[in-house]
């Protein structure tokens, strides 16, 4: 209990580490990237309007003050308003969450259902014709962009087929094309996992050893080999958790999906410190949390994961 209660303890010191290291980064760079002052003050602001607006923002300031304060505001959680607004930044981003967290879980789920029932039948029928075929099929996919698979089923669901509309969230239809954008790529590498995992194992003596049995090779698939390749497979749902993060930026800007990644994206444009900052902790927080919590999964199902 103790031993398992310092590891806690040091991930959770390791969080705040990496988080406010994150930030501490991102404080600098995104400062080198423009002044938001000719910005809020228009096109056609005057040197002084925006020397007035820079002034108003605390922009005017030495840079050490503005980190310094910087600091303070993020370990409390004050991560200020935003530049355009006026709202505070962490609500916003907060706001605009469950919109992206919905893209998530559909995109894990979605995954889940295509990617291991085809690499199932990949390894099962890996000398054939069809297992062939979904076995290249699969790497295409993993070698297309999501921006250019995203512009194909825009045209063809969208434009040709008028099936699905092009942009916005808030339903279920105008969820569907940017789930299938973003969970292309993973469930292409999960297929290809799980297939080279099923082949793997089709040699090995427990393998042998139930055939010998007369076990049925459908509950040997379900019942054994899946279970014994689920760790490797949940090794790298985990990795793909901050692919997901950067693949939903792209995907939600090509959607105009109302989430914490398009948000992110005009922001930047923006020059809107605050929701940057906020968002980048959100995010920063939950990538963390998640390979926490994949790695505790990892040990359920292997203890000796975590020996």
């Amino acid at each position: 209990m103790r031993r398992r209660l310092i590891r806690v303890g040091g991930q959770v010191a390791g969080l705040v580490v990496v988080t406010l290291g994150i930030l501490s980064l991102l404080f600098f760079i995104i400062r080198l990237s423009g002044d938001p002052a000719a910005i809020l003050a228009g096109p056609g602001a005057s040197p002084e309007q925006i020397d007035q607006t820079r002034h108003a923002l605390g922009l005017d300031r030495p840079l050490w003050m503005q980190y310094r304060e910087f600091l303070a505001d993020t370990l409390t959680l004050r991560l200020g308003d935003s530049l355009l607004t006026q709202r505070p930044a962490l609500d916003m981003v907060l706001d605009r969450l469950p919109a992206t967290l919905l893209l998530a879980g559909s995109t894990l789920l979605t995954v889940l259902v295509v990617a291991v029932p085809v690499g199932a039948f990949a390894a099962r029928y890996h000398g054939r014709l069809g297992g062939r075929a979904v076995a290249l099929l699969t790497a295409v996919v993993q070698a297309v962009p999501n921006f250019l698979l995203g512009i194909g089923l825009i045209w063809l669901f969208s434009l040709y087929l008028g099936w699905l509309p092009t942009f916005g969230s808030g339903t279920a239809a105008q969820l569907v094309l940017p789930t299938l954008t973003l969970a292309a790529f993973t469930g292409a590498r999960v297929a290809r996992l799980l297939r080279t995992e099923l082949l793997e194992d089709a040699g090995a003596d427990w393998m042998r050893t139930a055939r010998a049995k007369g076990v049925p090779g459908l509950r040997i698939l379900v019942r054994h080999a899946l279970r014994h390749a689920a760790l490797p497979v949940l090794a790298l749902l985990t990795v793909e958790v901050s692919y997901l993060v950067s693949g939903a930026v792209v995907v939600e800007t090509l959607y105009a999906y109302g989430g914490i990644g398009k948000q992110l994206v005009d922001a930047v444009f923006n020059r809107d410190y605050p929701v940057v900052q906020a968002t980048v902790l959100v995010v920063a927080v939950g990538v963390i949390v998640i390979n926490a919590v994949g790695e505790w999964l990892m040990g359920v199902l292997d203890p000796r994961t975590t020996a």
